[in-house]
């Protein structure tokens, strides 16, 4: 691009750095109000200003999402795509380890936390694939449908070679988390596990090769920057954005778990029920959106595969070290606490939850492999986690069908095709890494 060019980009993408700015400083409110807060120069009580505070920190995760995929498509120029794929799974997920962190250094000293700590991340891991990915789809479908690409684009989503990174963690994480389960409890030795897991995945991530992006709108106007102006701004996003989630995310779950008691008690329903399903449900609602607000862009954009390499990349984080932190957390938590570090124990309530979420992910893994997402898959992952949403107790259940579901998707998916996809895809990613 020439001088002329760009000079003449820049001026025409003006409204592109107020559209920035302005992302900029809808979350100041709130973080002006949280620091007077945490410093003691003002009061504020959740209890009486809960709408006010869902509301402050809702529109600052939302600013904070635009900001991060902004900056993480212009980043694209420079870093391996699925390395940033993964950057924004994981940031986007700050908000959710937040609220879990914290549910679970309470459990340390308050032993009614354990459930909301456990509770909070099979709730995010669940919905993540029950709803996040058939929304993908729906989004794509009707993109395509907008753009009039419907003989050009194919009506599923297509992943890539590269993504068997992906599904091979994917794998790995799923089959470690069916093990907690059955030993009963999560103790040190599985945030060592999980950890590693994680550091494999990040460090093959970045082994993979970097292609041109396709950049528009505000991240076309931060690609064509001076690069002396341009890094400095990526880097400010990316912080920026990551202050916003640690400042909001557990204000936000806080306040609608407070609305959501008060609703719960106005109309008689069980508070303590209430609380449980909020933090379960309504609490991960809030951590994940920014998550969601960043693939919904991915895909009305028909980059469908980086959407969804997003959130599997997601899933694996929230299976390698959201999981891994808990028992790390709650460790910590026990001897701040002057109690004895013991591992968290799983009663029977805390051992269905986590086996049926990893049931769920063993059968979105499964019929990932012939590297197609389809409208028929997405219905199959989205049934059995609303029948479970709508009815809870039935847990093991819900489980068995997802197993089962598991176990006759292996005669459908695995095909001579996909088996030569896999070699393919496997051959491509080992020659990357070797080759660097």
């Amino acid at each position: 691009m020439t001088e002329s060019v760009v000079k003449e980009s820049l001026k025409s993408g003006k409204k592109y750095f107020y559209l920035i700015l302005l992302m900029f400083l809808i979350p100041l409110p709130w973080i002006t109000i949280r620091f007077l807060y945490l410093n003691g120069y003002i009061q504020w009580d959740y209890n009486e200003y809960a709408l006010i505070s869902a509301f402050l920190t809702g529109v600052s995760i939302i600013a904070g999402a635009f900001l991060i995929s902004w900056a993480a498509e212009s980043s694209q120029e420079y870093l391996p795509p699925n390395l940033v794929l993964a950057a924004i799974a994981l940031i986007n997920v700050i908000p959710e380890y937040v609220v879990d962190i914290y549910f679970t250094w309470v459990a340390g000293n308050n032993p009614e936390y354990k459930y909301y700590a456990i509770s909070n991340m099979t709730g995010a891991n669940r919905m993540l694939v029950g709803i996040v990915w058939p929304l993908i789809l729906i989004v794509y479908l009707l993109a395509r449908r907008r753009e009039r690409k419907q003989n050009e684009l194919p009506n599923y989503i297509q992943m890539e070679k590269n993504n068997i990174l992906e599904i091979v963690f994917l794998l790995v994480s799923t089959l470690y988390c069916f093990i907690i389960p059955l030993k009963g409890r999560l103790e040190l030795v599985d945030t060592f596990v999980l950890f590693t897991i994680f550091i494999l995945y990040i460090y093959m991530a970045t082994k993979m090769g970097k292609r041109e992006p396709e950049l528009e709108g505000p991240a076309h106007y931060i690609s064509i920057l001076p690069k002396n102006k341009k890094i400095p701004l990526l880097i400010g996003m990316f912080l920026f954005a990551g202050i916003t989630f640690l400042a909001s995310a557990k204000p936000f779950g806080e306040s609608l778990l407070i609305i959501g008691s008060k609703i719960a008690e106005s109309i008689g329903f069980d508070p303590k029920l209430a609380k449980f399903l909020m933090v379960q449900w309504v609490a991960p609602i809030a951590s994940e959106s920014p998550e969601i607000i960043v693939v919904i862009i991915f895909a009305w954009k028909l980059m469908a595969t980086d959407s969804f390499t997003t959130v599997v990349s997601s899933k694996i984080n929230q299976w390698t070290l959201l999981v891994g932190f808990i028992p790390l957390v709650y460790f910590i938590s026990r001897i701040y606490h002057g109690h004895e570090g013991i591992p968290l124990v799983l009663d029977e309530l805390k051992y269905h939850e986590i086996l049926l979420t990893a049931a769920q992910s063993l059968f979105a893994l499964i019929i990932l492999l012939d590297f197609k997402f389809t409208i028929f898959k997405a219905v199959l992952i989205f049934l059995p986690f609303f029948v479970q949403l709508v009815n809870p107790s039935i847990r093991m259940e819900v489980t068995y069908i997802y197993l089962l579901l598991s176990f006759l998707s292996l005669f459908f998916v695995i095909n001579k095709k996909s088996i030569i996809m896999l070699k393919e895809s496997v051959s491509h990613v080992v020659e990357k890494i070797y080759k660097k």
